[in-house]
């Protein structure tokens, strides 16, 4: 892939977005990373690109979700639509609750697996066939037979519990009696119950008289008192009695009431329902569908054999009769045979494949050590618990952390890790991202990641780490990366290996977001501020609290130039009558330089007329910082008049200035809160105390907070103070 198209519309707060990424390698000589490194400051598109990415990686269209707005997307590679095979997304959310299914991909030899499912594939269609068969004797569910065979004769292993079967004894003709109607859950708490225990034999013997005495309605098997009671019941419910209709019973010379009909029921059941006992266990073997087919297969079999089951379903035989009823099948089975025959032929060789797999995963430790290698300090050893199975694809792989701590040692499994700090779990999530990533360089299977704030949670040592792996992709030919964050001082870093004309910088338009070549990424002030000094009144401005630092740290806060930039800051006495030429001379004093030192404007004015500038400009692309800096001082500048004026008013002095020497906005926050000034006026100077001061402590080496503000942010609050009464 040289070329990566996107055009997004209304995808989530993305409004409007275009643009082509060029991951072509440029010259032999002179070869480029094949990716891209996105700045895009908190709040402005970072998390909708990424939910746009991860829908497509998925399928799936991106949406609006706030205002329900239609949406459209046009994703090229090379000029056709994008597949999304193609497509990664590492989230920014760290998810640690599941194993990556890349584990196992990683973890399987192709060459081992290819042979081994080639002998399981005769084995698995014998199985299936016995399978089917004893889920059609025994009615039970196909997915369940293997799981309930395994339960009751309390193994393991499929083949050795069938082996072990067909080896046992088992009664001579168990086919009358079907496993899932007599072990059903519900029939079984029939089974288990009091009455039934005690009383089954002589329920069974009064029950078979219904079929037999003179006068009986029942018919086995065709009309028993269950359906009886249904019958009846129905025909009650749906007014057949109360409309004065009777029923004729075969045998009787009359029809009958249903009072008459009541009188002659209670008269048939007269030998069960005297008993306690027994009225309640033939309620209880009536009360569902399961129970009553376990009566209906009563009822088919002989006294003899009733008597077989009654003794086997005591609670102190079943186990063994359900181990009988499997072996009966099983023993009367030729499906049996012939699969034990099929896995005994391939038995050896399996083994031996599953012998190698569990002791051989080379790719799977080169991951391992990859992670180990790059992320330090981590609480835990990893292993996987079921590694033969993983690594033959029977199973997806299990990941297994083992904490040591002197001789306590405990293991866990993904779930169930706790007590882990953020970055612990960022790297522990970004495992799963180098099972990916190994996974597709197996598979040469061409990649672009979107990585979305990989850093985040990690302190430097790690996120050095991260920048290795990510400078290690980026040399894999058909991998490709686009990764966004918000932290500038990653992003920077991120120009030690992404080409410099692809360090891009996300900016808000009236028409969307734009993607525009970052200016000054290695140093802004070398690169952008150093020689334009003359030339662009703006980094003129900006400079002031970089030289007043400087000079602070050189010379001391006593030092007669510092004082005097001190008054560009801040609102004092002698503002108004610094020029121009008065900052120039001091800066060439500190940088040992020669601009000429004769404009004789007023520097403040300056500083309010190019704030408006700033203000009345419709595009602000790339980072502005010098825009950033400049409203910052203009704002505090405007606030500090605004509240000089407000209290010259209140102590009637219009001589008034603030009279401190260090922080002199809080100072003047302090006296003018106590007039109790509008609680609309206070929230705006709270907002400039907050927002604006620690912008203007800038040096080279921590200037990342101001980026994170947005120009658009302070041009409102500049205006608002503008607004002040």
């Amino acid at each position: 892939m040289n070329t990566f198209k996107l055009k997004l519309t209304n995808c989530y707060g993305i409004s409007s977005l275009e643009h082509e990424f060029d991951f072509t390698i440029g010259t032999p000589t002179r070869p480029k990373a094949k990716a891209y490194a996105i700045y895009a400051p908190n709040g402005l598109m970072k998390t909708s690109f990424a939910k746009t990415f991860d829908d497509l990686s998925k399928g799936e269209s991106p949406k609006e979700e706030r205002y329900n707005r239609p949406s459209s997307h046009v994703v090229q590679a090379d000029g056709n639509p994008v597949q999304k095979e193609i497509l990664h997304l590492l989230k920014s959310e760290i998810d640690i609750s599941s194993d990556s299914p890349a584990i196992t991909n990683i973890l399987v030899n192709p060459e081992n697996k290819a042979r081994y499912d080639s002998l399981l594939v005769d084995i698995e269609e014998k199985k299936a066939k016995l399978i089917n068969y004893l889920q059609r004797s025994s009615k039970v569910k196909k997915a369940d037979v293997e799981r309930q065979i395994l339960e009751d004769w309390r193994d393991q292993d499929f083949p050795a519990c069938i082996r072990k079967i067909r080896n046992s004894i088992f009664e001579e003709n168990l086919g009358s009696f079907e496993y899932a109607t007599i072990f059903d859950p519900k029939a079984i708490e029939v089974l288990k119950s009091p009455e039934f225990v005690s009383s089954a034999s002589d329920f069974n013997a009064r029950y078979q008289e219904l079929f037999d005495q003179s006068g009986t309605i029942y018919q086995k098997g065709v009309f028993n008192p269950t359906k009886a009671e249904t019958s009846f019941a129905t025909l009650t419910k749906q007014g057949f009695f109360a409309g004065g209709h009777r029923v004729h019973l075969r045998g009787e010379s009359a029809s009958i009431d249903k009072d008459e009909l009541d009188r002659k029921l209670e008269a048939i059941h007269a030998r069960i329902d005297g008993d306690e006992n027994l009225r309640k266990l033939r309620n209880n073997l009536a009360k569902n569908a399961q129970t009553q087919a376990l009566t209906e297969l009563i009822e088919t079999l002989s006294p003899s054999l009733v008597e077989f089951l009654l003794d086997k379903v005591k609670p102190q035989n079943q186990g063994a009769f359900r181990k009988e009823l499997w072996s009966y099948l099983i023993n009367n089975s030729k499906e049996a045979a012939a699969y034990l025959d099929s896995y005994d032929a391939s038995k050896e060789e399996i083994g031996c494949i599953e012998a190698l797999a569990a002791v051989s995963a080379p790719r799977w430790i080169e991951a391992v050590d990859l992670f180990n290698d790059r992320f330090i300090d981590m609480p835990f050893a990893l292993s996987i618990s079921n590694q033969t199975q993983a690594a033959l694809g029977k199973e997806n792989a299990k990941l297994k952390f083992t904490f040591r701590d002197g001789s306590d040692t405990v293991e866990w499994t993904r779930s169930e890790v706790k007590t882990l700090s953020q970055g612990e779990k960022r790297a522990l999530y970004l495992l799963n991202f180098i099972f990916e990533v190994e996974a597709r360089k197996i598979g040469n299977q061409e990649t672009l990641f979107v990585i979305d704030d990989a850093a985040d949670s990690f302190d430097y040592k790690n996120k050095h780490a991260i920048l290795q792996y990510l400078q290690d992709l980026s040399k894999t030919p058909h991998f490709h990366q686009i990764v966004l964050t918000h932290n500038y001082d990653f992003f920077r870093a991120l120009a030690r290996f992404v080409p410099r004309d692809r360090c891009l910088m996300a900016n808000r338009q009236s028409g969307g977001i734009s993607l525009t070549k970052a200016e000054g990424v290695n140093n802004y002030f070398i690169g952008k501020w150093k020689n334009n000094v003359t030339t662009d009144e703006i980094i003129l401005c900006a400079t002031i609290p970089f030289t007043r630092n400087l000079i602070e740290y050189t010379r001391g806060m006593s030092d007669p130039d510092y004082l005097k930039l001190t008054s560009l800051l801040h609102w004092k006495s002698d503002t108004g009558q610094i020029l121009i030429r008065d900052y120039l001379d001091i800066y060439n004093r500190l940088f040992c330089l020669n601009h000429p030192v004769t404009d004789t404007r007023r520097l403040i004015d300056l500083i309010i007329q190019k704030s408006d500038g700033i203000c009345a400009a419709t595009t602000h692309d790339g980072l502005n910082l010098e825009n950033k800096v400049l409203l910052s001082i203009s704002i505090r500048l405007k606030a500090e008049m605004f509240m000089t004026n407000k209290i010259r008013g209140i102590r009637n002095d219009q001589g008034y200035w603030c009279p401190a020497n260090g922080a002199q906005f809080g100072a003047l926050i302090e006296e003018y809160f106590a007039s109790a000034p509008p609680r609309a006026v206070v929230r705006t100077l709270e907002k400039v105390s907050i927002t604006v001061s620690s912008n203007i402590h800038l040096n080279s080496f921590m200037y990342e907070p101001i980026l994170d503000l947005t120009v658009e942010h302070l041009i409102k609050l500049y205006l608002e103070v503008g607004q002040l009464e």
